[in-house]
């Protein structure tokens, strides 16, 4: 005859809980039943109001469910992701810290191959400090976001390139990935899963190795205005995106924005939230100060136009390679732009001076300083600036063609030079825009030697 156990999961669960543990649920319980003897009939669940019951039970069933899981990491959808990261923030630390083995959720089942229920860092999946993937990182400039570090990713047996990212267990919330894994868009990085091992959640997503608009800034200095173009239309229809479904972004910056080889996506959404009203009234003060809105500032509501006006800061970061305020205020003097912000915006001041008309127009519905009169983003995204003539923004020869060609003198150019990092450098300073785009120029160039892996123009189907 077959025995069926029904307590098959309480076996396991005390299998993983710690003795001293069991012991001293065990004495608790002894003293509740000895209180419930002394005072006549009253109940343990009274002791406890009914959100407290509701959270035990919550916690319980959560670590139940861990346990069953334990070492174990499963292709899903996206509801069993999201249920993954709600059980890892609401368990405690201490149960976490003696997890042998991986857990997590992936949604890429093509390019991500789970062995066995594991998915080993450094045996399945290698991780790569994002600056060694460039001979030459510039400043040294490793893309961050709220809390932990990014790393380029690749899976060991299909080859596939990822960027992961790895956020300590203490600074995780579900927002780092509700946002990116609910809402799926062209012009926003794609999550293929999350994994926890070693006190960290290691976010699996879409790679832009073509670096972020901040490390190529940073390498190349200011951008062309075609460059600039082709982001902020790719940034727009991101946002516009997102602003239909009441999201905002909360940091608009160029390290959020990365590059790929057909089109730039957002990144970093641990700080956006989705409006339930028409305005939304923060606890804190989100985004990063020198792009920040003057209404998101005063902390006293604010909308997704707070998203337009950062990107319009972030147009006058890619046009002179400084973000706004910074050169009118050095750091040194002014440790906080909050006020200056809240004083003098918009920082119009800040726009280059080689600026197209059409552009300076754009940037100026963008920098608005009323949220009402502020364009949207599917305002933006028809204005005259972002849909040149071919005699106002004349394409670029194709460095593809160049190459083959060999004979473009700028190339011949290019093969004298011994160094291009350490020469191009040279020829620019921190003061001398003119010569900083002379040195952008010259490290497009360079990438054709294989320096650099940073995109370098639009998609010729756009400027066709």
């Amino acid at each position: 005859m077959d025995f069926k156990n029904d307590n098959v999961g309480i076996e396991l669960l005390l299998a993983h809980m710690n003795i001293g543990d069991i012991i001293q649920a065990v004495e608790h319980l002894h003293l509740y039943s000895e209180r419930e003897d002394e005072e006549s009939g009253v109940l343990f669940e009274e002791c406890l109001s009914q959100d407290e019951m509701d959270e035990n039970e919550e916690t319980l069933g959560g670590l139940v469910s861990h346990v069953q899981n334990r070492g174990k990491v499963q292709y899903g959808t996206v509801s069993d992701l999201l249920a993954f990261v709600n059980m890892v923030s609401n368990t405690s630390p201490s149960t976490l810290t003696e997890l042998q083995e991986e857990i997590g959720v992936l949604l890429n089942k093509s390019d991500m191959v789970i062995k066995d229920g594991r998915y080993r860092i450094d045996v399945d999946v290698l991780l790569f400090p994002w600056r060694l993937t460039y001979k030459a990182p510039g400043s040294g400039h490793i893309p961050k976001g709220s809390f932990g570090k990014v790393h380029l990713a690749q899976d060991t047996e299909t080859r596939k390139r990822m960027a992961c990212k790895r956020i300590p267990l203490e600074h995780f919330k579900p927002a780092d990935v509700e946002i990116q894994a609910r809402f799926r868009h062209e012009n926003i990085a794609e999550l293929y899963g999350a994994l926890l091992w070693e006190q960290s959640v290691h976010l699996f997503m879409e790679a832009g190795e073509g670096g972020s608009v901040l490390e190529k800034l940073e390498s190349c200095g200011p951008m062309r205005e075609f460059e600039i173009i082709w982001v902020t239309q790719q940034v727009l229809r991101g946002l516009e995106y997102l602003h239909s479904h009441n999201i905002i972004h909360h940091d608009i910056k160029p390290s959020n924005i990365v590059l790929m080889s057909a089109k730039a996506v957002l990144v970093d959404f641990g700080l956006t939230v989705q409006m339930t009203e028409d305005v939304y009234i923060p606890r804190d003060l989100r985004g990063t100060e020198m792009y920040m809105s003057p209404e998101l500032v005063l902390c006293r509501g604010h909308n997704t136009k707070t998203d337009i006006y950062s990107l319009g800061t972030t147009i006058i970061h890619m046009q002179t390679g400084s973000p706004p305020w910074v050169r009118r205020y050095p750091r040194s003097a002014y440790p906080s732009y909050l006020y200056i912000i809240h004083k003098q915006a918009p920082p119009l001041e800040d726009i280059s001076e080689d600026c197209s008309p059409a552009m300076r127009g754009l940037l100026e519905r963008a920098l608005e300083r009323v949220p009402l009169r502020r364009s949207s983003a599917a305002e933006l995204l028809h204005e005259e600036a972002l849909h040149p003539s071919r005699e106002d923004q004349p394409r670029c020869w194709s460095l593809d063609s160049a190459l083959g060609e060999g004979t473009h003198p700028l190339l011949r150019q290019q093969s004298q030079m011994t160094d291009s990092t350490q020469d191009s450098s040279s020829l620019y300073t921190e003061d001398s825009g003119p010569c900083r785009r002379k040195g952008s120029l010259y490290i497009d160039l360079g990438a054709l030697a294989g320096y650099y892996n940073f995109v370098r123009g639009p998609p010729t189907t756009e400027y066709g």
